[in-house]
């Protein structure tokens, strides 16, 4: 097994042979071109200038929205790209860029944190973290999302589970915790939050035999503050509803990055699929508290209420992805509301205090839900939901969505100019059998044999602009390919939204009406989430292609595209 060995590659300003020399004779070095740096606070990630992305999604309300208006619906025509750079990584990349003091972050999956001059593109400097030699056993290898940034340090969570705390100026390791053992599976792919002066962690995994949580670390030091289960443990509530099951609660893993209400001082966040996936194999119950939002107290991490969006889970429709924070007026009253959009076909929105269920809205298309229950529990279709006769038999259901979802990483954008909500969305189907499996190795009790159209589509991808008051639709884009949407989505200022799919197309929308302003083909698919941000008076759009992301390998086929096979690449643009 190989050591884990922190390096920096490559700091801007030292030559090749001087670095070599280094590395052999100390194994760590200062830049020698300094950084002009302003420590990152916590009021400024909690209220970001406009000019400013220093979190995954901006806010922490998540909206994905970007106050700037330099570009804008009149000249959005003219964007060019500035600089570009080619990544490693090339499979399941989903980079999600920050910027600070001037200062790209990009993360990699398979081990490096880069940073990149915005102006110029030049490489500041490469954080590589040596794996051990079964790195492969974590499902977080090659899926990262990006990384966090507060104070002087960059916050990084790692494939084989350590949280490490990288100077943000110069790349050096700072400090790492272990945060468990990735040989279960679990690791890290997503950008923690920072928030209450706490490093808040979930964890990837949920396809072999991990039991989910969620974590808050001190930043100074990644001393464990507190740690919550997803699952409970026999015994404790919930357990009840994993009665039949032969085996621990298991499951409900954190894949996705949290969002964070600092008035009510509560931190939401989704949860993966149950393990077993099927129910035939797990038995039957609803699996608290896996495909769940929960709320959690950011002092504690006690539990304050949670909302099950798929019980008794048979088909991998997990919902571990983040929820929109959004106060607007309900039947003429100002509710503080959560909107959560997933792998099914299906948006609900909550309240935010207390979790009641308000109301649900379709977002593509499924043949699983039928329909909700005032108190906001889905209602399956029968002909979908299998038996333990269906077992390894020749029976085979015909499921829609995809587990790789209406919508997966691709996130969503809120603008409060508009009111609108933005996502890019995928209509699939698969075909299903159900399966006895033995414990280790992919552990589901589910086989998806086969990708499909929805019948009667031409298309697989839209991009849909919702009214999250009503849940009705006000505009949908599609590209003349049918195209899977793959790229989150980004409504800025300047009445613009950006999204991108899997034909290489990162393109631009009226954000009012979905007339298409602008696009531009890139070097593959649209993997990433774009970011905008500002630099010397200067607004620039940065996002990730060529990450071959679980919507384009599933779905590209559908539509005829392309996959190219070179590595991802960042790419950088502003108006000239």
């Amino acid at each position: 097994m190989g050591e884990n060995k922190p390096q920096v590659l490559f700091v801007r300003g030292v030559p090749w042979a001087t670095l070599a020399i280094m590395l052999l004779s100390s194994g760590a070095f200062a830049q020698t071109e300094s950084v002009a740096w302003e420590p990152i606070t916590q009021e400024r990630l909690m209220n970001p200038e406009d000019g400013d992305w220093l979190s995954y999604r901006r806010t922490p309300d998540v909206f994905g929205f970007s106050p700037l208006d330099q570009i804008n619906r009149t000249n959005v025509q003219n964007l060019r790209p500035v600089w570009s750079y080619s990544m490693r990584d090339n499979s399941r990349w989903v980079p999600s860029p920050i910027v600070a003091n001037g200062l790209m972050y990009v993360a990699e999956g398979s081990g490096r944190v880069v940073a990149f001059d915005v102006v110029s593109g030049d490489v500041a400097w490469i954080h590589e973290r040596d794996y051990p030699d079964d790195i492969r056993l974590s499902q977080a290898l090659n899926r990262h999302r990006g990384v966090s940034v507060y104070g002087d340090n960059i916050y990084w969570g790692t494939a084989d589970s350590y949280l490490v705390a990288l100077d943000a100026r110069t790349g050096t390791q700072v400090w790492e915790v272990s945060t468990g053992d990735y040989t279960t599976g679990i690791g890290h792919n997503h950008p923690p939050l920072i928030a209450d002066d706490k490093v808040i962690l979930g964890f990837t995994g949920g396809d072999r035999n991990a039991r989910g949580a969620i974590a808050a670390y001190d930043p100074e030091d990644g001393e464990l503050i507190w740690k919550t289960y997803t699952v409970p443990a026999p015994g404790e509530p919930g357990s009840e509803s994993w009665n039949d099951s032969e085996l621990p609660p298991l499951g409900g893993l954190t894949w996705g990055t949290q969002s964070y209400d600092p008035e009510l001082g509560f931190v939401y966040f989704g949860t993966g699929q149950p393990i077993p996936w099927a129910s035939t194999l797990r038995g039957l119950g609803d699996a608290l508290y896996t495909n769940s939002v929960i709320a959690l107290d950011i002092e504690n991490g006690e539990m304050q209420w949670y909302f099950q969006v798929v019980p008794e889970d048979n088909w991998d429709m997990d919902s571990p992805y983040e929820s929109t924070l959004i106060d607007m007026v309900i039947n003429g009253v100002v509710r503080k509301v959560l909107i959560h959009t997933s792998k099914i076909g299906w948006g609900v929105v909550l309240d935010r205090e207390t979790g009641q269920f308000l109301h649900s809205f379709r977002t593509a298309f499924d043949n699983l839900i039928m329909s909700w229950t005032e108190e906001g529990r889905p209602v399956f279709n029968p002909d979908q939901i299998p038996t333990l006769a269906d077992v390894d038999s020749e029976k085979t259901f015909e499921v829609c969505p995809h587990y790789h979802g209406a919508r997966n990483l691709n996130s969503p954008s809120y603008s409060p100019l508009t009111g609108l909500y933005y996502m890019g969305l995928n209509n699939s189907c698969m075909d299903v059998n159900f399966v006895s499996d033995e414990p280790g190795g992919f552990y589901a009790g589910m086989r998806s044999s086969r990708v499909k159209m929805v019948p009667g589509y031409d298309y697989v991808g839209e991009f849909v602009a919702f009214d999250p008051v009503t849940g009705a639709r006000q505009w949908e884009y599609r590209q003349p390919s049918g195209a899977a949407m793959t790229a989150a989505a980004l409504a800025t200022g300047g009445g613009i939204v950006f999204g991108g799919a899997a034909d290489r197309r990162f393109f631009a929308l009226d954000a009012d009406t979905g007339a298409a302003l602008w696009e531009m083909r890139l070097n593959g698919d649209i993997s990433g989430a774009p970011v905008s941000f500002e630099v010397e008076g200067k607004q620039y759009v940065a996002i990730g292609a060529g990450g071959r992301i679980a919507q384009t390998t599933s779905y590209a086929r559908l539509t005829g595209e392309d996959i190219p096979q070179g590595s991802g690449v960042i790419w950088v643009f502003a108006l000239p």
